[in-house]
């Protein structure tokens, strides 16, 4: 998978991104910016998304913590996001 410049660059202007990472980024991204997959795992987990570590073992970290995002961002527009209590 290659993810294009424009491709970034596009993602980074929608607001919805903004809004969306503003919510979840908390909760997996180490003080440093890099990404804690085990977080995300878990985040999957308690949402009932189970087969994160079998369906992606073959990517590297960036395009997991995408895929899971991207499962995840439906249940938070529809309100039913569970996220680990700090």
């Amino acid at each position: 998978m290659k993810i294009t410049a424009d491709q970034v660059d596009a993602w980074s202007k929608r607001e919805e991104n903004h809004r969306w990472e503003a919510v979840i980024g908390p909760y997996y991204k180490r003080s440093d910016g890099t990404v804690d997959i085990e977080a995300l795992h878990d985040i999957a987990r308690l949402n009932g998304i189970l087969d994160t570590r079998s369906r992606y073992e073959s990517l590297n970290t960036g395009q997991i913590a995408m895929n899971i995002r991207n499962r995840l961002r439906p249940l938070w527009l529809k309100g039913k996001l569970e996220l680990p209590v700090e």
